[in-house]
């Protein structure tokens, strides 16, 4: 069940879209693409706090996904990174009334919430027995 939350919480992630003034808009997938390939991850963009976190959020979570059974602190701490920017994403959607970014940013934040329930329904178990 946890991979499962893990895949999609890497796969609704690269759905989330951003858009700002002068009618620019991206999907999050459409970006790292855009800074892989067409410009090249270069190492100062790569260090900039909100890529870094997207870049260890998301190898964490495939780790998660692919390992048998990943340290739970690696899966926690990448759903936790990616969970900080996509919602300061949907804080921004929010804020300005975007009924795009808002829906878009929403599964991400639904699985997430259903993951850290998970978390804490597993850590409730392991205390009473």
């Amino acid at each position: 069940m946890k991979k499962l939350i893990n895949l999609g919480l890497f796969l609704s992630f690269f759905l989330c879209y951003l858009e700002w003034g002068g009618g620019q808009s991206i999907f999050i997938a459409q970006a790292a693409y855009e800074l892989v390939f067409v410009q090249g991850l270069a190492w100062n963009t790569a260090l900039h706090p909100v890529i870094l976190s997207c870049i260890l959020g998301m190898l964490a979570l495939l780790y998660s996904v692919v390992v048998n059974k990943p340290n739970r602190w690696v899966n926690v701490l990448g759903v936790v990174l990616l969970s900080v920017v996509v919602f300061i994403f949907f804080l921004a959607g929010a804020l300005s009334g975007n009924v795009r970014m808002i829906g878009s940013n929403l599964p991400f934040l639904v699985l997430a919430g259903v993951f850290f329930r998970l978390i804490l329904r597993e850590k409730q178990n392991k205390v009473r027995t």
